[in-house]
């Protein structure tokens, strides 16, 4: 059979982007080939994650699980950076040794950050929200608070409890973070990086594109939870895509050791 349609796939840890289209050849008519582009066209647009959210999202999803933590570190008015520069300096500092602490304890911190200006209240104050690996949850909580020297009020908690968080697409999370780069927001903060992570994630893997049978088309598979799907047919090609997250890997409970025969 033909190969006629276009496959494409991106994936971050559990969550998945597939894409399938009709191909446009160079030997087809003008009127053909003008309406296969249309179909291939809308499928480069579900893949092309040009946002920075969208970037985060890919990110989070591909590094990160619900149980990790979610932290919010602010300042006292004696210690309030008059610059981002300078909030962001603080917390590099801090991930420095929080970093340190976590190699002596045999493991290896990682972190996506992001500096806020403007509070949920539309009050402007610098402040800081992490996504940090969890490790052990009380010498976590302990050491977050130990290292932050220049405020108090510290919030700590899984990524689940977060008012952000309603699948582990991580999407709604994504956006909250990534929050002061939206262009048609108030609140953007020009010139500032939206977010920023440790050198030590994991990257989405993006596989090329490939040419398959005509008759070929996708579905989730057995268990996945699907989040989003769109699909459009017209005269000359077709289009379809869908979103979603893949089951969970369940851990084989091992068994208690048998007992000798006496």
């Amino acid at each position: 059979m033909a190969k006629t349609k276009r496959l494409t796939k991106v994936t971050a840890g559990r969550l998945v982007f597939c894409t399938i289209y009709t191909q446009a050849f160079s030997w087809d008519c003008p009127k053909t080939r003008s309406e296969k582009m249309k179909c291939s066209s809308a499928a480069r647009k579900k893949l092309n994650f040009r946002t920075s959210y969208e970037k985060l999202q890919l990110m989070l999803a591909c590094n990160f699980t619900r149980n990790d933590l979610y932290l919010t570190l602010t300042y006292n008015d004696a210690c309030l950076p008059s610059t981002r520069k300078q909030a962001d300096k603080h917390l590099s500092g801090f991930l420095r040794k929080f970093s340190t602490y976590r190699r002596v304890g045999g493991g290896a911190l990682k972190y996506i950050k992001t500096t806020h200006e403007l509070l949920d209240d539309g009050r402007r104050r610098l402040h800081h929200h992490l996504i940090i690996n969890a490790s052990d949850e009380r010498r976590d909580y302990e050491l977050v608070r130990a290292l932050w020297e220049y405020g108090d009020n510290i919030d700590i908690r899984k990524v689940c409890d977060t008012d952000y968080y309603l699948h582990d697409d991580f999407l709604e999370l994504a956006m909250y973070l990534a929050r002061e780069r939206n262009p048609e927001a108030p609140y953007t903060s020009v010139g500032a990086r939206s977010w920023s992570c440790s050198r030590n994630l994991q990257k989405p893997i993006r596989e090329p594109p490939v040419l398959v049978d005509e008759s070929l088309t996708i579905e989730a598979p057995p268990g996945a939870f699907i989040l989003d799907s769109d699909e459009k047919r017209n005269e000359y090609g077709f289009f379809k895509y869908i979103k979603y997250l893949l089951p969970e890997r369940r851990v084989a409970a091992k068994k208690p050791p048998g007992r000798k025969r006496e």
